[in-house]
């Protein structure tokens, strides 16, 4: 297979069993258990892993082609995902352990699954009322049937996240998706069926950070918001803000647009990104280049107790990690990894670091790299060879 073949993966990105039988929505309450993140393989394609909050009973699950931005099931038993190779990219799918991986839908970006199991929705470029091509949201059956547009308006929307409930879903609506320099991103909200666009995050914000004294100092402005991810038990949506193509912090707000808060904050102007929610709501993963290089840290979710989780890898995909939910006799035990087994020679990027200049941010329109006071949206020709030296193992 060739290397990459990315170029929606870059343009719209920012982020199976025997698919007959659909997931069924859980009836217990989840517990936290596996993370699922990614990592580059030793030729710099992207591969999902999955391990324990603690950094134990880490495995690799993807071997072939690039794969990212992983989501769970509700009932803890598969895993859906963005995928990319020399012929084909979109939305694919699999067991938790990593067999029985099947492709579902062609185009297709930031899969997310609804809370009753039976839905998956993801971003896919398409014509608008304007007669535009915009990657807009689409939703698909479990099993990859009953492909459907959900969005037509004239604005460029991907990564979309369901309410608790699944009536609702947020999602990222970029208001000029025209210009690489200031596509306007927000948070939008609507209606499950598409009904009730609207934006979410309308007001000013400013990403500060708080002194002993209580005091804050201005870090930059945040009026640009995406990646965002709904709570899976309350009303609360974690979101990406600050200055889009540069840096920015997590924070939260309520689905209503009251009580937005910020998270995270780092003076040096280092992104904090992708949140992601435990399936009991208590902490949120993020992706975070604050030591120089690309790591998956976890907090609870009121921003309190940052804790690092592993390196992470957010390319050709965001770096969003994915939390299983666990349900007491519903969620299987994986004790076998069949494709880790076939691959048993093949060379470990566990605890490799990268090498490359640290990628500052994606968006709906590119790749940035911001080195000094100089912002480069990159090509593809210079992310193959970002990629491709990413993981240079270390001498014997």
């Amino acid at each position: 297979m060739q290397k990459y073949a990315l170029p929606l993966f870059i343009l719209f990105s920012l982020a199976a069993i025997s698919c007959a039988q659909s997931t069924q929505a859980p009836n217990g309450k989840p517990q936290n258990s596996l993370i699922a993140f990614t990592l580059h393989d030793k030729v710099g394609h992207q591969q999902i892993f999955t391990q324990k909050p603690d950094g134990t009973n880490k495995h690799q699950l993807t071997f072939d082609g690039d794969n990212g931005r992983a989501d769970w099931s509700p009932d803890g038993n598969r895993i859906v995902m963005g995928y990319s190779d020399s012929k084909k990219h979109g939305v694919a799918i699999m067991d938790g352990n990593g067999s029985n991986w099947k492709f579902l839908a062609e185009g297709g970006n930031d899969p997310d699954w609804s809370p009753d199991g039976k839905t998956i929705a993801f971003s896919r470029p398409s014509k608008s009322d304007g007669g535009s091509m915009l990657p807009q949201i689409w939703l698909m059956d479990a099993d990859g049937g009953n492909l459907r547009q959900l969005t037509t308006s004239n604005t460029a929307k991907n990564g979309p996240s369901w309410s608790p409930d699944g009536k609702q879903m947020v999602f990222i609506n970029y208001r000029n998706p025209g210009s690489p320099s200031d596509p306007q991103p927000q948070i939008g909200i609507m209606n499950s069926d598409g009904t009730n666009e609207r934006l979410l995050t309308t007001e000013k914000r400013n990403n500060v950070k708080i002194e002993e004294d209580g005091s804050s100092t201005l870090l930059e402005t945040a009026n640009d918001a995406n990646a965002p991810c709904w709570s899976p038990v309350d009303n609360r949506v974690a979101f990406w803000s600050g200055l889009e193509t540069q840096y920015g912090q997590i924070w939260v707000i309520n689905s209503d647009g009251t009580n937005s808060k910020q998270l995270t904050e780092d003076p040096s102007h280092r992104s904090s990104d992708d949140p992601s929610w435990s399936p009991d709501g208590t902490k949120i993963l993020f992706n975070t280049g604050r030591s120089g290089h690309s790591e998956l840290w976890v907090m609870n979710s009121d921003g309190s107790d940052e804790k690092r989780v592993s390196d992470t890898d957010p390319i050709p995909c965001p770096g969003r990690g994915a939390w299983q939910p666990v349900i007491e006799g519903v969620t299987k035990t994986w004790t076998d990894y069949p494709e880790e087994k076939s691959h048993a020679n093949s060379e470990s990027v566990v605890g490799i670091k990268p090498v490359a200049p640290v990628i500052t941010h994606t968006n709906a329109l590119g790749v940035y790299q911001l080195s000094g006071d100089t912002l480069t949206k990159l090509s593809l020709v210079t992310l193959k060879k970002l990629v491709s030296i990413q993981l240079k193992p270390k001498a014997a």
